[in-house]
């Protein structure tokens, strides 16, 4: 079985990489029509709240696999090589069946790319990560990544069927909420079935996304997003500045009064995403 630290050993850089281009999306607000302003507003949202809690996800991974190895009680602090899990922030109580995994960054954990992590993530799971049936619920207490406070209840069922190369997790998340330190926040509900497709060499792997998502943005505009055609993460592209972004799909989101459609192209790994609001294309470079 191959290990999930040889296949997410990049996500420190998804998460620097995908907030950097939102901040790049919204610095270029002034210069565009409300829709587009609306439309890259809402396009931020989302990369923001991905990266965070794709971030979890992998911290989650990366957990479980050391559980799994290591079952049978306390997992000793220096048992997980991974700059995100300073020592002594790392615990796990359980066996190979049933546990749960605290991360407890105390007042400040930094990474090797200057992330500073403080409070609990609570990892709780029911049967091993890459059975069928398993179920890993995450939850927080105080957990914040640079001072944005992360908020939710995060479930992910393996709904694995007979392929063992293919893994296939329903996620939802459920009170998810985003504050930044000035205040503002994001909130999002997500209804997701991720596919992980192995390749015999990890950066070959790719993940396809479906399913539906809601939330608010920090300007409080309400929206509803409807995946339309698979989204593909391709892990090798993550070597690029595309980073965070799909390689191919096409994300639905509706709010009050725009449709705004996204394109992620065809399988190339660029930085290019057409965005469709009310009829109107336009093809938009992020980062």
């Amino acid at each position: 079985m191959k290990t999930l630290k040889l296949k997410l050993r990049t996500i420190n850089q998804l998460v620097l990489a995908v907030l950097m281009t939102a901040v790049l999306v919204a610095c270029g607000e002034e210069d565009m029509t409300e829709n587009q302003s609306e439309a890259a507003e809402i396009v931020s949202a989302e990369a923001e709240m991905d990266a965070i809690f794709e971030d979890v996800d992998d911290l989650s991974s990366v957990s479980l696999e050391s559980a799994d190895a290591n079952s049978g009680g306390r997992i000793a602090e220096g048992d997980i090589e991974d700059d995100r899990i300073c020592e002594g922030v790392f615990s796990y109580e359980g066996t190979r069946e049933e546990g749960t995994i605290t991360l407890d960054f105390g007042d400040g954990c930094i990474d090797a790319n200057g992330n500073v992590r403080k409070g609990k993530i609570f990892i709780s799971h029911v049967g091993s990560f890459f059975l069928p049936g398993s179920t890993t619920t995450l939850t927080f207490e105080d957990y914040s990544i640079n001072d944005i406070h992360v908020e939710g209840k995060r479930t992910v069922t393996n709904i694995t069927e007979d392929d063992r190369d293919t893994l296939s997790f329903s996620v939802m998340l459920e009170g998810g909420k985003v504050t930044w330190p000035d205040g503002t926040f994001a909130t999002r509900e997500v209804d997701h079935v991720r596919v992980w497709e192995r390749a015999l060499n990890p950066i070959n792997d790719r993940i396809l996304v479906s399913g539906t998502a809601s939330g608010t943005t920090r300007r409080g505009v309400t929206y509803a997003s409807a995946i339309a055609e698979d989204l593909v993460f391709v892990k090798n592209c993550r070597r690029s500045r595309r980073a965070g972004l799909p390689v191919d799909g096409v994300n639905v989101i509706t709010t009050s009064n725009k449709v705004i459609t996204l394109d992620f192209g065809d399988g190339e790994c660029d930085n290019e995403v057409t965005i469709t609001v009310d009829g109107v294309e336009e093809d938009v470079t992020l980062g």
